[in-house]
């Protein structure tokens, strides 16, 4: 995934009832957003929006990249589309993120700013390198939309065949894994489904710790349905929410 440029970090502010003014860029989005109202979240993300359409008409110009420190006092030929790429990339990811992070999730909107992402990073890789975390924030946004299934399970496959382990980034596989599950189900491909099920549970369960019933639940569940959540209703799963109680935020006992 791109890195976040420094020069990005105080470049546009936002003043949060709660946290007082924050950069737009700030690098906690999921903490950031989880403190924001839906209203200062709306507000966060068309700072965002607006500052990537001004990419589009001033990217080229060399006076605006100066102005944020992204060329040298006398840039090469090959400096100023090298500095647009960084900013757009850069960009392009952040904004994808807070649009996961919002309540409710809008990563549906973020198809166009990931598919940019994910093609630069071809571009930078001819060897075939996968980057595997925008391929699956691009699988879950197109997953629930009508004629794009082949497109997201293309994407989700990517992803996992490159990162066959959940591993560190787990909330992000757990939940873009969860998506992919419940569009094999709704597909009826049943087999394919259950594996990734089996692929959840199991990582919950031999990592006790690693999250709280309540943020798992959070990323498993289906954010526009209400009803069975095929991962939840395992008997895996029934059987290790039975051996837990959690307090509060961060405090779970478990018994056995």
């Amino acid at each position: 995934m791109p890195k976040p440029l420094p020069v990005l970090s105080n470049l546009i502010t936002f003043t949060s009832a709660r946290l007082g003014a924050l950069s737009v860029f700030h690098q906690n989005v999921s903490g950031i957003f989880a403190a924001l109202s839906s209203t200062e979240q709306r507000d966060f993300v068309d700072k965002l929006f607006a500052f990537r359409a001004k990419l589009d008409t001033q990217g080229d110009d060399v006076e605006f990249l100066r102005s944020l420190n992204l060329l040298k006092p006398v840039p090469t030929p090959s400096d100023v589309p090298r500095a647009k790429a960084a900013l757009i990339d850069s960009s392009n990811w952040h904004l994808s993120m807070c649009l996961r992070y919002s309540t409710p999730t809008r990563i549906a909107e973020a198809v166009p700013y990931l598919e940019q992402v994910i093609a630069g990073h071809k571009r930078n890789h001819p060897d075939g390198e996968v980057d595997v975390t925008p391929e699956m924030y691009l699988g879950v946004a197109l997953h629930e939309q009508p004629g794009q299934e082949e497109a997201a399970i293309a994407h989700f496959r990517a992803a996992y065949d490159a990162a066959p382990d959940i591993g560190d980034q787990c909330n992000t596989q757990i939940w873009s894994r969860a998506c992919y599950s419940r569009l094999l189900h709704r597909l009826g491909r049943e087999k394919e489904a259950l594996e990734q099920d089996d692929e959840v549970c199991s990582w919950i369960v031999t990592h006790p710790f690693a999250m709280t019933p309540s943020e798992f639940r959070n990323l498993v569940a289906d954010p526009k349905h209400e009803g069975k959540n095929p991962i939840l209703e395992t008997p895996d799963m029934k059987e290790y929410f039975g051996n837990m109680m959690e307090l509060g935020p961060g405090m779970v006992i478990h018994f056995g």
